[in-house]
């Protein structure tokens, strides 16, 4: 069986504090791309996971109930599942909540490469600590406490923000003003995807397929 060239699937980073609507701005990826892509969304997949009730689920549902960071090999477990047992390296991909620490960033390279896929480049949604805070405590969800949220800010000053060096250094980061109405946003986005990618980047959405 002949493989797959995959060299001009892409691989999309979006990276940004919780509250700085990172997870829109993918999926506006992502109904671009229409069906030639697939989500790789941490943070849903770790929330599944957790109604389970095993050794291993109880310690990351208390790790998600305070706010702390899941250890490097949890995450990349997430996505890499994804890939693996969902066939997803076939498609262009958009990663929203991962990697989380520049050794995982590493790894997405190393995985990316293996494959023989483009380069990953990464999209950093930026917001202020104080916006993104006030933006959490807005949606009332049950894990955006006050103190849940003091732990994700400072782990993502800590762990994520080298992350984002990570891709700048490497001529790979695309950094957003996040701060503006949702829809300028992905404007800035979609201009700087086509700058980057030429013709390779679609104009428009991608019709999606009616599935019977």
């Amino acid at each position: 069986m002949r493989e797959k060239k995959l060299d001009k699937k892409f691989t999309f980073i979006v990276l940004g504090r919780s509250g700085s609507g990172k997870g829109t701005q993918a999926h506006y990826i992502l109904t671009r791309l229409g069906d030639s892509s697939r989500h790789i969304e941490t943070g849903r997949f770790l929330r599944d996971i957790i109604e389970e009730s095993n050794a291993t689920t109880d310690i990351a549902r208390r790790i998600m109930e305070e706010g702390r960071l899941f250890p490097s090999w949890f995450g990349a477990y997430t996505w890499l599942r994804q890939l693996i047992e969902r066939g997803y390296a076939a498609f262009h991909l958009v990663f929203d909540g991962a990697p989380r620490k520049v050794s995982e960033a590493m790894l997405i390279d190393e995985v990316m490469e293996w494959h023989k896929r483009s380069a990953s480049i990464c999209i950093y949604v930026e917001v202020s600590e104080e916006e993104a805070t006030r933006r959490l405590l807005g949606r009332r969800r049950t894990d955006d406490h006050a103190t849940a949220i003091q732990h994700r800010m400072a782990f993502f000053k800590k762990d994520v923000l080298p992350v984002v060096d990570y891709y700048a250094k490497k001529n790979r980061l695309i950094r957003i003003n996040g701060e503006q109405p949702i829809e300028k946003v992905w404007k800035e986005i979609d201009s700087a995807l086509k700058a980057r990618l030429g013709n390779l980047w679609p104009l428009r959405s991608k019709q999606k397929k009616n599935s019977k």
